[in-house]
């Protein structure tokens, strides 16, 4: 059947692996969080908190329940600076396709004259309300006929959801503002049964927006996204591959799937690498094979591109007096998870750190503004470093800081020796260039990982057996 389908149908490699893009083609099911979301956005007045690791699938999961419900929807984007005044321009933004063109790919609506009238008023007064400031930059004023009320009307006439991303980055003071339109929202579904909204957030934060008011935590439903286990990774290789009519070993999946740490998008990103590297650009009727030497340019090219966050990442984490020891402790122990106890040992009792203190480090280094760099598993309570390419990279640091404390010592001492010589230059100190011989050493480390890691997932799972 495969065969027969490829005469007559070929895909693009971008349309199969969409590590910036929700995936469609390459989407793999999840029974039970899709039943889970269904079920809430089929009961009505019920809102909808959904929460997870970045990466962790949240937006392709609502996105493809909403086209196979063909529910229409309207989406706002938040940043740190978003104001509520801006999700409501935001959201009036959104609604011209159906105001204007009246036209959705989904559930079939009809507007009232009266609410197309104050649409137009209300746009009307938007457009002439825009302010010009210094460096001809339009500031956009909201006008006072666009309430949240009015909004949740203009969304139920066209029987629509309001989807909120990232509401965790938002300001408490603007987070309260979005609790209070939640309860707008709750009450309009009397006139509106299909009228909801669903918050898109980071992993722990839907208690972030009932805790501004209690009377919203029975009727809201918070919905949490794990990260995809390593059998769903597995099959998004292997479904792309398929698609693809790519061929690879066993063991090359295996490492792609431990490279990707249950994180969707790196799989998709990897795996859109390797294709790179070997020029495959669309599928083929005949098979094209993928290497392990392909894996490595691949994995080559995924670095480059990430190296300067990781930098910045790691500097970051040295601001903090104990930022390094906590580094260095992950590194120095060599293990894959480590409890509270087992950081807290690796700080120097001078540097005087509460256990309170160190909690709420660990836990910001779990939060989008440290990219979510450590994980935190809630069964074991252990943390571990959410990918290995970021622990590769700090094996790195750290063995080039140690090259260097070596060389000031010997500089020192030379200093010493050279105390009436006249040549007293300083020999330079070894940068971390990204050069075929960092490639070749930061290629020995996370292999060392994948092999030790896979292995032990093997034992385990034949011990399980």
């Amino acid at each position: 059947m495969n065969k027969f389908r490829r005469l007559f149908k070929s895909y693009y490699v971008g349309d199969i692996f969409t590590p910036n893009r929700s995936a469609k083609i390459a989407y793999v099911e999840r029974d039970v969080i899709e039943s889970d979301l269904e079920k809430y956005i089929a009961l009505p007045g019920n809102q909808i908190f959904m929460y997870g690791h970045s990466g962790s699938g949240k937006t392709t999961l609502i996105r493809k329940k909403l086209s196979e419900l063909k529910q229409n929807f309207i989406k706002v984007h938040c940043e740190t600076s978003t104001t509520f005044n801006d999700i409501l321009l935001q959201s009036f933004d959104e609604l011209n396709r159906f105001y204007t063109a009246e036209k959705s790919t989904h559930n079939e609506y009809s507007i009232s004259s009266e609410l197309k009238a104050d649409f137009k008023i209300i746009s009307s007064a938007i457009n002439t309300g825009t302010k010009y400031s210094e460096g001809a930059k339009s500031l956009r004023i909201v006008p006072p006929q666009l309430t949240p009320q009015k909004l949740s009307y203009f969304l139920g006439e066209i029987k629509a959801l309001l989807i909120i991303e990232d509401f965790h980055k938002v300001s408490n003071a603007e987070k309260q503002r979005i609790a209070d339109v939640v309860k707008i929202f709750i009450d309009c579904s009397n006139d509106y049964p299909e009228v909801k909204i669903v918050c898109i957030g980071a992993v722990g934060t839907a208690r972030e927006l009932i805790q501004f008011d209690n009377n919203l935590s029975t009727r809201v439903a918070e919905l949490y996204v794990p990260l995809l286990s390593t059998k769903e990774i597995e099959k998004i290789v292997k479904k792309g591959n398929s698609l693809m009519n790519i061929t690879m070993s066993q063991e090359l999946i295996d490492k792609i799937v431990y490279y990707s740490n249950n994180l969707a998008s790196i799989t998709h990103q990897i795996c859109y690498d390797l294709c790179f590297e070997k020029k495959i650009k669309k599928s083929s009727f005949f098979p094209k094979n993928i290497s392990s030497e392909t894996f490595k340019k691949a994995i080559d090219s995924f670095v480059r591109k990430n190296s300067d966050t990781f930098n910045k990442l790691y500097e970051l984490i040295l601001n903090k007096s104990y930022g390094w020891n906590i580094l260095k402790t992950f590194d120095y122990k060599e293990a894959e998870f480590l409890s509270f106890g087992d950081i807290k040992k690796g700080i120097p009792e001078r540097k005087f750190i509460s256990d309170e203190e160190l909690g709420l480090y660990l836990y910001e280094l779990t939060t989008p503004d440290f990219n979510e760099i450590l994980r935190y598993n809630r069964i074991s309570k252990k943390y571990s470093i959410s990918t290995p390419f970021f622990r590769a990279f700090l094996k790195m640091k750290l063995a080039l800081e140690q090259s260097e404390r070596r060389e000031r010592n010997k500089q020192r001492n030379n200093k010493r020796n050279r105390k009436y010589s006249i040549d007293n230059e300083q020999m330079p100190i070894e940068q971390l260039v990204l050069d075929e011989s960092f490639f070749k050493t930061y290629y020995q480390y996370l292999d060392s990982y994948t092999i030790s890691e896979i292995k032990r997932e093997k034992e385990s799972k034949n011990k399980n057996k």
